[in-house]
């Protein structure tokens, strides 16, 4: 346990609550915020001495930090994947709590929280501020559904519209960067151009020979977590002679492994292959352009918009949207079609 300050002038105290977990709790800025975080500490020790309950309840109400811990408590017990729930913890005690917990929930605003946001994340990408407003959402609405608050600061927010990435990988470009790139990617860029699930630590990382390849029937049972649904992908016998030969060698179980052990990314050695140093591409690339790159080449390919969507875990009316473009013959007949003035 300890008092701290942030660069910001936040006080902050660290301590362990009753489960063993680390906690951190802000108590605002200037003197006054010292005075208070110090008393939280003393008050924090002396209860440990006495081995009563941890942690204190403050007065006024529930605060935003104790009823997150309730909503991903809640999550845990639904059985959901617990990757993304780190990962919004570890978000939520470094940017929100320290400014969002000096007032009982009942007490914020939407302009509270919109604050937080324009100051940590005003050049981040609209589809990070969505995501994170949305979990901050769900959480108060948990709470004024289980009446631990009176009502929702953000039940009127609105998501920002967000920009589609535009992806201009072509194969012959993506051949190009597998020229380049170390074996370990160059097998992972195999694997995520015959697998097209999502390129995450919880769909494409998490594959295993044990669980997921079935050598007998030449299938992969891939399970999309963004739609909550199994698929079964067929792969060719090229491919398939592929994964039984990196069988041989791997070690960690996963199909995607570096030095023995599971990734859950490649960010950086893709970079670095595509990049001036590699196949010297004029745009960027990541994982989740192969994904792109499959299913339009699959579109083109004449291949059923019902078996992409299954196969890819999306769904037809997104690849209407989002990857559907008509061929250029057809717009060039349009064109031509056109009455003259």
């Amino acid at each position: 346990m300890s008092v701290r300050q942030r660069k910001d002038g936040y006080w902050l105290v660290d301590f362990r609550d009753e489960l063993g977990k680390m906690r951190c709790r802000s108590f605002g800025k200037g003197s006054k915020g010292r005075k208070l975080a110090t008393e939280f500490d003393l008050e924090i020790k002396f209860k440990k001495s006495k081995g009563e309950q941890l942690p204190i309840h403050r007065t006024g109400g529930i605060y935003l930090d104790e009823l997150c811990q309730i909503w991903i408590n809640e999550k845990k017990v639904q059985g959901r994947k617990t990757g993304w729930l780190k990962d919004w913890a570890s978000v939520f005690n470094k940017t929100f709590a320290p400014e969002l917990t000096n007032v009982p929930c009942n007490m914020l605003t939407q302009a509270d929280i919109m604050k937080v946001l324009a100051k940590h994340y005003v050049d981040s990408a609209q589809s990070t501020r969505n995501r994170y407003i949305g979990y901050l959402r769900a959480i108060l609405q948990y709470g004024q559904d289980h009446e631990h608050i009176k009502k929702n600061p953000l039940a009127l927010w609105q998501k920002g519209k967000e920009q589609s990435r535009q992806s201009m990988l072509t194969l012959k470009d993506l051949r190009k960067i597998q020229k380049y790139a170390p074996d370990h990617l160059a097998w992972a860029i195999d694997a995520a151009w015959n697998i097209p699930v999502r390129p995450g630590k919880m769909d494409f990382f998490s594959l295993r020979y044990d669980t997921n390849v079935d050598f007998s029937k030449g299938t992969i049972k891939v399970y999309h977590t963004k739609v909550n649904k199994w698929a079964t992908v067929h792969c060719s016998k090229d491919f398939l002679r592929k994964l039984y030969i990196a069988r041989l060698t791997n070690i960690s179980g996963h199909i995607v492994e570096y030095k023995g052990k599971p990734v859950t990314h490649m960010k950086s050695s893709l970079e670095n292959a595509s990049g001036p140093k590699g196949a010297n591409l004029p745009y960027p690339v990541c994982l989740y352009d192969i994904r792109h790159l499959w299913i339009t080449t699959m579109i083109n390919h004449g291949v059923e918009f019902s078996t992409i969507a299954y196969l890819a875990g999306t769904s037809v009316r997104m690849i209407h949207q989002n990857y559907y473009e008509p061929h250029s013959a057809d717009r060039m007949n349009a064109a031509e079609k056109l009455p003259q003035l």
